[in-house]
């Protein structure tokens, strides 16, 4: 016979389990983001495929879509797992108009939330990985770019040239040499 007593002790039962297992998905989480910290990449990264939706209705009859994301965002001053919440207002004419997210550390976010976020984080990890890698492709030809600019420079100091502006159409700009004009001498 199930009695109430023993519907109360199978929840017990339960609620323990979901605490500890949430308290040990806490811990990885934290170690996660303390990692991912430590590798100071600086680069805000939202995983494109929100992981809750919620739709209400507001006092006008409109409706409000709340997206939660998760992402590699700056919460209080550092880099942190987060997540993103949007919200999407429906307004007249069917023009849906999107207000800035509201960011919460991961670890701050309802349990259900954070759950749901430790799922695509093998995801997010790569998405952050691929943009870094972007970023580093740009920061190298930047580099070699600012590179090239000022070896052509010392050499145009070194050599008492000065560069002109190049002609309309022109690759490359010409060059002439450097006046030196004293205070004393009388221009022409």
């Amino acid at each position: 016979m199930n009695t109430m007593n023993d519907k109360l002790v199978r929840l017990g039962t339960a609620a323990r389990k979901l605490n500890d297992g949430s308290d040990r998905l806490n811990r990885l989480i934290a170690e996660i983001d303390k990692l991912l910290g430590r590798l100071m990449i600086g680069l805000d990264y939202v995983h494109p495929r929100p992981i809750h939706e919620q739709v209400t209705v507001d006092k006008t009859g409109h409706r409000v879509t709340e997206l939660a994301f998760v992402g590699y965002l700056k919460v209080q001053g550092s880099y942190h797992l987060a997540i993103k919440t949007v919200k999407v207002l429906e307004a007249k004419h069917q023009l849906a108009t999107e207000q800035p997210g509201r960011i919460t550390p991961l670890l701050s976010a309802p349990r259900r939330i954070r759950h749901a976020a430790v799922d695509v984080l093998p995801d997010l990890v790569s998405g952050l990985a691929e943009q870094v890698d972007d970023v580093v492709g740009a920061m190298e030809r930047r580099c070699a770019t600012a590179e090239a600019l000022l070896e052509h420079l010392q050499d145009v100091a070194q050599s008492g040239v000065r560069p002109i502006e190049p002609l309309p159409g022109a690759g490359k700009s010409r060059t002439q040499p450097l006046i030196v004009e004293d205070a004393t001498t009388p221009r022409p």
